[in-house]
């Protein structure tokens, strides 16, 4: 893309999805990989039928190294009871590294090249999983 001083909007909306099952123990997963002319991530949204309370790393993939951003609490069945809320990652207050745009809303800018990916830091229950739904578009 070339340079501009002319503002860009994403054209093309995402939306990712990747579910964290026990048999993935505690592999990193690709969630979105950047387009062409980069994308821009609005939110991150997980949700949880485990038992139990589980650590989600998040991470920049580069050239196939893993550059860790984040780990957050997924609270046991967030988003799956009514009493638990799904977790949304970019708006947690445990990230206060994101960028604002200008409604105060936050976001994260991926440049070509890069992969947002995601792991347990330990296996999921037996017959449980953690899903992660990312939201927004391509440049």
């Amino acid at each position: 893309m070339s340079v501009s001083n002319v503002p860009i909007y994403p054209q093309t909306i995402i939306n990712a999805t990747q579910i964290i099952a026990p048999a993935d123990t505690t592999t990193v997963k690709s969630l979105v990989a950047a387009g062409t002319n980069g994308t821009k991530i609005e939110s991150i949204i997980v949700q949880s039928t485990d038992t139990s309370n589980r650590d989600l790393a998040l991470y920049a993939t580069i050239s196939g190294t893993n550059y860790p951003l984040t780990t957050i609490q997924i609270p046991l069945n967030a988003g799956n009871t009514n009493s638990v809320p799904a977790v949304d990652i970019i708006r947690s207050a445990q990230i206060p590294g994101f960028c604002y745009d200008t409604s105060g809303n936050k976001y994260l800018y991926l440049a070509n090249g890069t992969t947002l990916s995601i792991a347990t830091l330990t296996t999921v229950t037996t017959a449980k999983q953690i899903t992660v739904f990312a939201q927004g578009g391509n440049f």
